[in-house]
């Protein structure tokens, strides 16, 4: 079995739950209560795969009544900022390469936002690092946290579908 850290951004925790967290986790998760959109669990899980991680720490937070995971962080959706940050450079370094002023060109597009404020995807991004860098990756962590919090996002969606009928269409569409 292998350790994985894991973050999930949780809906609903409150003081109240701390212990239950506690217990849920076996005293393994660091909780840092924000308001309800923003609380953080900070785990450190075994399992055989990161994915069956993620599942599992998901399933024994949301055992706690009243709390659902939001998503898996690190967010794919980066700035340039949040680059600069993850990869060590500056931003101004960053925007260079975006606009093939230092490095071999090519830096991926951007999928979302402004002008002035692009959004990149993070696995994009950092395997054109790594092929500049000359480097290898992990392929399996962020193709499982796209995939994982894609689920969530749906299943949030659903949830608050006031349609039955289209509620039915989207849950065929999900479990497909």
């Amino acid at each position: 079995m292998n350790t994985y850290n894991l973050t999930l951004l949780v809906a609903g925790i409150d003081e109240d739950h701390l212990d239950d967290i506690y217990e849920a986790t076996d005293g393994a998760a660091n909780v840092e209560v924000g308001d309800r959109w923003t609380s953080t669990v900070g785990y450190d899980i075994q399992a055989d795969t990161f994915a069956d991680a993620v599942l599992r720490a998901i399933k024994l937070i949301e055992e706690v009544p009243g709390l659902t995971v939001v998503r898996v962080e690190p967010d794919q959706l980066v700035w340039a900022s949040e680059i600069a940050e993850r990869i060590g450079r500056t931003r101004q370094s960053i925007d260079q390469l975006v606009k093939a002023q230092r490095g071999p060109g090519g830096f991926p597009s951007p999928v979302s936002g402004n002008v002035r404020n692009p959004l990149w995807r993070w696995a994009e991004v950092e395997a054109w690092f790594a092929a500049y860098e000359h480097r290898e990756i992990d392929t399996e962590r962020p193709a499982v946290i796209g995939a994982i919090n894609g689920a969530l996002e749906a299943r949030r969606n659903l949830h608050a579908q006031p349609n039955p009928d289209l509620a039915a269409k989207l849950e065929a569409l999900i479990s497909a």
